[in-house]
């Protein structure tokens, strides 16, 4: 079982891009997928968004899988591959994760994951005044993955797109990055495709 963990700060679009993502992957034929949501409060806002669009969800919520939850993560791991037996689960971190811990805790403990794919959205309209506001947390996010994904391209200019495209490679040089518009669909088929390829 293959293990495609989405991040990113609050409101960068993790779950518009998550449902695109997936459904452009069943629409390949691209079948066994399991979406996990995590959730800091007590209520899941994401997940009846999810199932609307007819995609299979668990839930985690009260807590962050990076630290609260992270042994939960790992049960609800090894349950799904017990039960539902998916080819990949994609988790939908919590927007103040720290992919770094979550990466950290299955290293350690699941013995059920065979490989892991770190996407980490960047929102093109608040990256400055993230970058200066929780620059921490926003960095750490950004270092942990493989893909970085620029999202929200629909409301920049062709010099500003290239700006922050720069300043997302100068962070994390070895990811590869990529500009999207999870809403209107513009390069989701590109993410797509190298995730489907991975898989």
């Amino acid at each position: 079982m293959k293990l495609v963990i989405i991040g990113g700060f609050l409101g960068s679009g993790k779950t518009t891009l998550l449902a695109g993502l997936i459904t452009g992957l069943l629409s390949w034929g691209t079948r066994d997928l399991v979406i996990l949501e995590n959730e800091v409060g007590e209520v899941s806002v994401d997940g009846p968004y999810l199932r609307s669009r007819g995609l299979n969800v668990r839930e985690l919520y009260s807590g962050c899988v990076c630290c609260q939850l992270a042994g939960d993560l790992v049960t609800t791991l090894s349950e799904l591959k017990e039960t539902l037996r998916p080819r990949c689960v994609f988790l939908e971190a919590s927007g103040v994760a720290r992919l770094e811990n979550i990466l950290e805790v299955l290293d350690k403990y699941s013995r059920d994951v065979e490989g892991t794919l770190v996407i980490s959205l960047a929102d093109s309209e608040r990256l400055d005044l993230l970058l200066e506001t929780v620059t921490p947390l926003v960095h750490s996010q950004l270092k942990a993955a493989d893909i970085v994904v620029l999202n929200k391209i629909d409301t920049l200019d062709g010099t500003a797109l290239e700006e922050r495209l720069n300043t997302l490679r100068g962070i994390n040089p070895g990811a590869e990055v990529l500009p999207v518009s999870a809403l209107k669909g513009d390069n989701l088929e590109n993410l797509t495709e190298r995730v489907g390829a991975w898989l």
